[in-house]
């Protein structure tokens, strides 16, 4: 736990206490520590007949929220008496009187677990499928369940296929060009590839349609850059799927959206990244078997037209890296994470 943390437990205990012998907890919290949390738990909400309150980190994160018509949205401080969140935030909730459930905010792992003692600390722990409960359990963590990725229904909802069309008519997508998706992990994990392929962005569109997704913890120096590119059609984390709909292949380096365009079945180049603290074999291995990889833009066409000249090519791969990540794609993931939670809320008030 981090020093704010131990700093507020006793008046968070306090207050939590009162609250609890007054009978005014609120019984079921959505936490967002940031607007991407969102988009783990939208499509479980659907599902969730319970009384439950989204509790957002701060002013920020609310508005970003109420932008995309999320309404009554609580600000931290709250207290809950079953809370559940896709971080380890445990400095905000920092007492063991509240139940935590915790939910991957990404596909699979991408990169090496973190600290078991840090996913111990939830007493439910939902992942994505039994092939990752497995994992964890080899890690020494003790509480996981498969439970799907939510996330993962947005990219078969009508309004996500319809907001393709609309980025499709409206941003200038040239329908005679290939479209290209540029995606990115955190700058300072040492895992993203951003600077091997940024300078190269203006001339690349003068032969395809350019598209840029960042990960939200990405350097502000990044998001500036990309977003005084004109030639460049930058994707929103909201309107990821939807571009991921329009791309005709995802070039990356160790992103997890890699296991979403594996999901749509479509092909992935990679940039080879070969060191960084939470990069395993196993990851190196998983990635190079469901992408082309390369080192250096210079190699990034060859990589194009090799998919180009054999559609099949990597799609055995894909598709069954696709059940490892996800199970049954053709499932509601926000339904099964939703009905673990009930379970789990049930046994609670037996």
């Amino acid at each position: 736990m981090v020093l704010s943390g131990y700093l507020i437990k006793i008046p968070y205990w306090i207050c939590w206490q009162s609250l609890r012998l007054t009978g005014k907890l609120q019984e079921f919290i959505f936490y967002v520590e940031s607007e991407h949390d969102y988009n783990v738990i939208e499509n479980i909400l659907p599902h969730f007949e319970q009384p439950y309150r989204i509790a957002a980190k701060n002013r920020k994160v609310r508005k970003a929220l109420e932008t995309r018509g999320v309404n009554n949205v609580a600000l931290w401080p709250v207290f809950p008496r079953v809370l559940m969140m896709t971080r380890h935030a445990f400095h905000r909730f920092p007492i063991s009187g509240v139940k935590k459930i915790g939910i991957k905010h990404g596909t699979y792992h991408f990169k090496k677990m973190i600290a078991a003692r840090k996913y111990n600390l939830f007493d439910l722990y939902i992942f994505t499928t039994e092939a990752e409960v497995q994992m964890a359990a080899r890690k020494g963590i003790k509480n996981g369940v498969a439970g799907g990725q939510p996330k993962l229904d947005t990219f078969f909802l009508p309004k996500t296929l319809n907001q393709a069309k609309e980025i499709k008519n409206t941003r200038k997508i040239d329908p005679s060009r290939k479209t290209l998706l540029f995606t990115t992990t955190w700058d300072r994990s040492g895992l993203s590839a951003i600077d091997r392929w940024i300078d190269h962005l203006e001339k690349l569109s003068k032969h395809y349609n350019v598209c840029v997704s960042l990960h939200p913890m990405m350097s502000e120096q990044y998001f500036s850059r990309i977003l005084n590119m004109p030639f460049v059609l930058y994707a929103q984390p909201e309107d990821l799927p939807a571009f991921m709909h329009l791309a005709d292949v995802l070039i990356s380096d160790t992103s997890s959206v890699m296991g979403e365009f594996c999901a749509l079945n479509k092909p992935i180049i990679t940039f080879a990244v070969e060191k960084g603290w939470r990069l395993t074999q196993e990851v190196k291995d998983m990635i190079r078997d469901i992408s082309l990889q390369i080192q250096s833009i210079e190699e990034l066409e060859q990589a194009i037209v090799a998919y180009w000249q054999n559609p099949l090519l990597k799609q055995e791969e894909r598709l069954r890296w696709q059940k490892v990540f996800y199970g049954d794609i053709d499932q509601s993931h926000g339904k099964k994470a939703a009905s673990i939670i009930k379970e789990y809320l049930a046994k609670l008030s037996d």
